[in-house]
């Protein structure tokens, strides 16, 4: 990392001689590993870009959150972790004397403000929850012990402090939405997916929110919550449930959308005679049923996804890729998978009408489907431009806040006559 702050080993000569003089040391560990994620997405450059700015909102700590004679420093080149070590606090006029309590008390505020100021920087690689966590440590100046090997052993003991924490806090989150799934506070809305050529709607996509004014109320932070302590499956498995369960009054011939994980193709209850037992105790057939999935899954797991789409295909059930357009480069193996439908990822359709590369890319795309005889919907159209610019390719369907914002079934109107899919008559 390009960062003109050194390693703490190269400040070892200066922090060996404040161990010595004051007895101990104290440190603020700041674990920027999550980080790394954007490294992995968009490559080195805007990895270095993220830990630039991360580096100055560090540094302007110094002479707020922390003193401004503390030692900054990085744990190593890599760039994982930035070091503050504390200058020992003198006891106050009040005679209070310094206890580890304000140590953690300095990483908690100090965790607080950085990753404040994270959810405010307008980075285009930070989207999406990225947070840093704080570890803390002190040691004592042991004569029969390097001071090198007791400072090395301080970072050791921060890091240990970073990982009792985040255990803390995966403990904490499992604890919360065990309660959100005990106590059934999932619900399910609706959005219509509408016919742009022609009106009418031709179904509905089943989209899960967690407790109102809650943090899980988005199911973005639901499921990235649940992916952190190994519970999709579980909470996939239950929004799905209850998605199917709150569709029984959706009538005939209208399509009911529902979005699965990879885990739930494997489901047992969610295949065959199981699974169709239990549609028709809902009063739902598995022609009406559209399972979307992401172009990503099928792509990096095209043999497994080939064979459960293969049993479901068979019982009736239509498949939609979902975010296509999304970068992914597959679309050899989804022309074999022969889907349905085909959704346009959000960020190809928005300011589709004021990009030629866009239109053409959706251009391209439709010509793509229609070899399949597949359709499109676009997804996210929430400004008027961009329904008109879909309808004047040639897009088949769309789906967006434009058309309607996702709510509760019974406030559309069902008596209307729907749109039709033309490829029902074959089936």
């Amino acid at each position: 990392m390009h960062t003109d702050i050194p390693t703490y080993r190269d400040k070892l000569t200066e922090l060996s001689d404040q161990l010595r003089i004051e007895g101990h040391l104290g440190l603020l560990l700041v674990d920027v590993r999550q980080l790394a994620q954007v490294e992995h997405d968009y490559g080195s450059k805007a990895f270095e870009q993220v830990l630039s700015m991360v580096t100055g909102l560090i540094t302007d700590l110094q002479g707020k959150e922390v003193r401004s004679g503390d030692v900054l420093a990085l744990n190593d080149h890599d760039g994982n972790a930035f070091l503050v070590f504390l200058k020992p606090h003198r006891p106050d006029k009040e005679g209070h004397v310094p206890r580890l309590a304000d140590l953690e008390t300095a990483a908690r505020r100090v965790a607080d403000n950085l990753n404040r100021q994270l959810a405010e920087l307008t980075s285009p690689y930070l989207r999406g929850r990225h947070t840093v966590t704080v570890g803390y440590a002190i040691v004592f100046h042991n004569p029969l012990i390097m001071e090198e090997r007791v400072i090395a052993r301080l970072v050791g003991e921060a890091w240990e402090s970073v990982h009792i924490q985040k255990m803390q806090a995966d403990f904490q989150t499992r604890c919360r939405l065990q309660d959100v799934l005990l106590g059934k506070q999932i619900h399910t809305v609706f959005q219509p997916i509408q016919d742009l050529q022609n009106g009418g709607i031709l179904g509905f996509e089943a989209l899960s929110r967690g407790p109102v004014g809650s943090t899980h109320h988005s199911p973005l932070n639901l499921f990235e919550a649940a992916a952190a302590v190994d519970l999709v499956f579980e909470l996939d498995r239950h929004c799905r449930r209850r998605a199917m369960r709150t569709a029984r009054d959706l009538p005939s011939p209208y399509h009911l959308f529902i979005n699965v994980v990879p885990a739930s193709m494997y489901d047992p209850d969610f295949q065959g005679a199981s699974l169709i037992k239990l549609l028709e105790g809902l009063g739902l057939s598995p022609d009406r049923i559209v399972l979307e999935v992401s172009e990503q899954y099928a792509i990096e797991n095209y043999t497994l996804f080939a064979e459960a789409l293969q049993n479901f295909t068979q019982l009736g059930f239509s498949i939609a890729v979902d975010d296509i357009g999304a970068a992914h480069s597959g679309l050899e193996k989804i022309a074999h998978l022969n889907p349905r439908y085909l959704k346009f990822d959000i960020q190809l359709v928005r300011d589709i009408d004021e990009s030629h590369v866009k239109r053409e890319m959706a251009r391209a795309l439709k010509t793509f489907a229609g070899k399949m005889d597949s359709r499109i919907i676009a997804e996210g159209v929430e400004r008027e431009g961009e329904r008109q610019a879909l309808v004047d390719l040639g897009i088949d369907y769309g789906q967006g806040y434009l058309l309607a914002r996702p709510a509760a079934l019974e406030t559309f109107d069902l008596s209307a006559p729907p749109a039709v899919d033309d490829r029902d008559a074959t089936r």
